[in-house]
């Protein structure tokens, strides 16, 4: 597979990780990256926001490479997109990158066959939900086509405020980007589309949990890796995820002097930018800074770790990030976290839609809900030792994301209790 598009991140001289969008020639694009630079990096937005934009302008320049569209001719006509183009688009934005790339290899491998518009119209008709072609989630195809619709916007903006341009092209130009932006506002993928009960986030059952600890148990016959360090290491990955609710770029930003042995705690901190991070793409804390208890049991095993197997790693006593990877000791990337999750699917086919670092999360939610209960701590109470602990806002409604099991447990409780109490009062058996 061909890539003709990809996103590379430089790293500043400041330590800022600057996403950029090259093409086939190794070279940054010009619109886009000025895009970039002037309308989402000069708003002060994240590196990971810029890393969004330009992904998404990624699938666009492979949609109109696919339909043969030339950017420029239509500028200069006026015009944007037709309906049945931004149909395909919305069809496009549904696909994994991957695939797109490879939509375009097929069409560039035969070119006599059929020109790439008629390809585009039989290959990617992706309005029907009994359509089997695997597409990505609705709420990431939908952020694809707002981040598209902005680009659209700024690069005719542009194009009407450059000297010279006559007052009939500037209408048609505004008339053209105000279609494309409401044709596409309104087929924003819903959340109904394709929205099945696993899209609604929920931790863990118990049951699944107790195996996979089973699992990753490094004296267990079971445990998918071979090496000591993995072992011990990712089962405190696992654990650490389990126990704190802890996002992965939280995770793999943990320093070994961000932990107070002595107090029991470890610091979440902010490092945006960290000159000192050798990652090329720094795992990011998005949350506010925030100390974290540990258990007794917990705080030996994190030590254990750093005395008996991440000190043994040839590399890892450049830096002190406590998840080291286990070849060269460089910190732990997104990455290689992902691949530990990866090789839990394969074990737990049957859960393997579910198992991603991030479910240990709404897990830890899932949990904190039920000891609150247990405890009978009062609402606005529990929604402030959340908040907490996860690093929101108190005025944040994020909880609401992930305590959706509990309520609905609660829910269904609550609605079997009252069908009890009005079957017996009726007399019904």
């Amino acid at each position: 597979m061909t890539q003709k598009y990809r996103i590379k991140i430089i790293v500043t001289s400041s330590g800022e990780r600057l996403p950029m969008l090259l093409g086939c020639d190794g070279f940054p694009i010009f619109e886009p990256t000025v895009f970039s630079l002037s309308e989402v990096r000069a708003r002060n937005r994240a590196s990971n926001t810029i890393d969004s934009y330009l992904r998404s302008i990624m699938v666009f320049l492979l949609f109109i490479d696919l339909r043969n569209i030339n950017l420029e001719e239509r500028l200069n006509a006026g015009q944007l997109l037709s309906l049945g183009e931004i149909e395909d688009l919305v069809g496009i934005c549904r696909l994994p990158v991957e695939n797109i790339h490879s939509l375009l290899d097929e069409v560039q491998v035969e070119p006599k066959k059929k020109n790439s518009s008629v390809v585009s119209l039989e290959k990617l008709r992706m309005s029907s939900p009994n359509n089997n072609v695997l597409r990505i989630n609705s709420g990431s195809a939908a952020t694809r086509l707002r981040n598209i619709r902005d680009y659209l916007r700024w690069v005719c903006l542009a194009r009407i405020s450059k000297h010279g341009v006559d007052a009939s092209l500037r209408l048609s130009l505004e008339s053209s980007v105000q279609y494309t932006s409401n044709a596409i506002d309104a087929r924003l993928p819903s959340g109904a589309y394709n929205h099945s009960r696993v899209d609604q986030r929920e931790g863990l059952e118990p049951e699944v949990v107790s195996q996979i600890l089973k699992v990753i148990n490094p004296q267990s016959p079971d445990n998918p890796w071979t090496d000591e360090h993995s072992k011990f290491r990712n089962e405190l990955i696992i654990l650490w995820l389990l126990n704190f609710g802890l996002r992965r770029g939280e995770l793999l930003n943990i320093r070994i002097s961000d932990l107070d042995f002595r107090e029991s705690t470890a610091a979440v901190v902010r490092r945006a930018d960290d000159l000192s991070d050798p990652r090329t793409n720094q795992p990011k804390v998005k949350t506010r800074g925030r100390e974290i208890p540990f258990t007794p049991g917990l705080l030996d095993m994190t030590n254990a770790y750093i005395m008996n197997h991440r000190s043994v790693i040839r590399g890892a006593r450049k830096h002190d990030f406590l998840f080291v990877a286990s070849d060269s000791g460089f910190p732990l990337s997104i990455p290689s976290l992902n691949k530990i999750f990866t090789v839990l699917k394969k074990k737990f086919p049957d859960v393997a839609n579910q198992l991603f670092p991030h479910i240990l999360r709404h897990t830890w939610n899932d949990n904190f809900s039920e000891k609150m209960d247990k405890n009978r701590v009062g609402e606005e109470e529990e929604k402030k030792n959340r908040s907490y602990m996860m690093g929101w806002s108190e005025t944040s409604g994020t909880a609401a994301t992930y305590t959706r099991r509990h309520i609905r447990k609660k829910s269904q409780a609550a609605s079997l209790e009252l069908q009890k109490s009005l079957l017996e009062k009726y007399d019904y058996k």
